[in-house]
């Protein structure tokens, strides 16, 4: 499912699109959800504009009059034309994102149907632009982004989106489309992780079952028929978001869709230092570990991840870097180097006393 950028116009939104690779054998529809949701009362809400449509899915700008405060309302449209599965995957969207109170997620305040019996759920109206965004004016030269957003602030940000993945985690709960045009920026400081649609716990993907996601953040595995997606999923595509603040563009930019997939599942990825942007070692190394093809070979979670990101910041070496005697001794005179500067004019200040001193005696 693709979530419209809240509050960007046509030309200005990121492109990265969430797919669905086969949709043979898709899962059987259940139970209907919205037989669980209750009635909301008809004049709650007060229709301002139109944000966007996407996917299944459309997003309003209303007026919550009990609260006198704006708010995006996700609606579904066509809900009388879809089949269960959708109608419950738009329900458990809302409720899993309802779940996870952080910080870092965009909050749920509420959910039911409308008197006509469509089903909607209201979030916080953000303010702002999606990562993707950002990195596409950074990738076009924009001189305010990039006053704005140098790499010391999209790292920082890019731990937050760790701290949100890490809390969805401990509730037991993979995003499965993590990517930049799923991570807001809001325009004081806010980060938040959005469009929860293709959450879930860790899952196997059957022969025939559909495996969807976005080309260039999905997992190795998340390709192959009988693969195991979960935690391990959601780190690779950290370093798929990764991969696009040290390079601005997504992993494998550039390629047909098919190349990105095929590559993706032999691991075919080279480092973002070959990009042609300066990356420094430690970051190549972060961002290479969290893409590994073997899910055991990554970071055993996004904690970890956003501690080696932490590090960097630090001016230490990332474990995943290994670094040698001589890059550690480098980075240690970085971190010091005022205290550096003072013990070499101590030094020579003491020589030339002292050289001071033994002409004096020689006179």
């Amino acid at each position: 499912m693709e979530k419209p950028n809240q509050n960007l116009n046509d030309a200005e939104r990121d492109n990265e699109h969430t797919v669905v690779i086969a949709d043979e054998g898709a899962e059987p529809d259940g139970d209907n959800l919205l037989e669980t949701l209750p009635l909301k009362p008809q004049d709650r809400y007060k229709f301002i504009r139109s944000i966007g449509f996407g996917g299944m899915k459309g997003v309003l700008l209303v007026h919550d009059r009990d609260t006198d405060r704006d708010v995006a309302m996700a609606i579904m449209p066509d809900f009388r034309d879809r089949p269960v599965r959708d109608l419950n995957r738009f329900v458990r969207e809302a409720m899993i994102t309802a779940r996870l109170e952080h910080p870092n997620i965009v909050p749920v305040y509420d959910i039911g149907i409308d008197a006509l019996g469509s089903p909607f759920f209201t979030m916080k109206y953000l303010h702002g632009s999606t990562l993707a965004v950002v990195l596409k004016r950074l990738r076009s030269g924009d001189e305010k982004t990039r006053q704005e957003f140098p790499q010391v602030r999209l790292l920082q940000i890019f731990q937050r989106v760790c701290n949100a993945v890490a809390f969805a985690h401990s509730k037991g709960i993979c995003h499965f489309d993590l990517k930049p045009g799923n991570i807001h920026c809001g325009d004081f400081g806010e980060v938040q992780v959005i469009d929860w649609g293709l959450a879930g716990p860790e899952t196997e993907t059957g022969e025939s079952e559909r495996m969807k996601g976005t080309p260039g953040y999905m997992a190795p595995e998340m390709l192959i028929p009988g693969g195991k997606a979960g935690k391990a999923s959601d780190i690779y595509a950290l370093g798929g978001i990764l991969y696009a603040i040290l390079t601005l563009d997504s992993p494998l930019a550039g390629l047909p869709q098919q190349e990105v997939l095929r590559r993706t599942a032999s691991g075919r990825i080279g480092p973002p230092s070959r990009s042609g942007q300066p990356v420094s070692p430690g970051l190549d190394a972060i961002c290479m570990k969290a893409m590994a093809r073997d899910p055991a070979d990554r970071y055993a979670g996004a904690v970890d991840l956003r501690r080696e990101i932490n590090e960097i910041l630090s001016g230490y070496a990332a474990q995943a870097e290994q670094a040698s005697f001589w890059r550690n001794t480098l980075l240690f005179l970085r971190r010091n180097i005022y205290a550096v500067v003072i013990f070499i004019l101590l030094l020579i200040s003491g020589a030339l006393a002292y050289l001071a001193l033994h002409l004096y005696r020689q006179i």
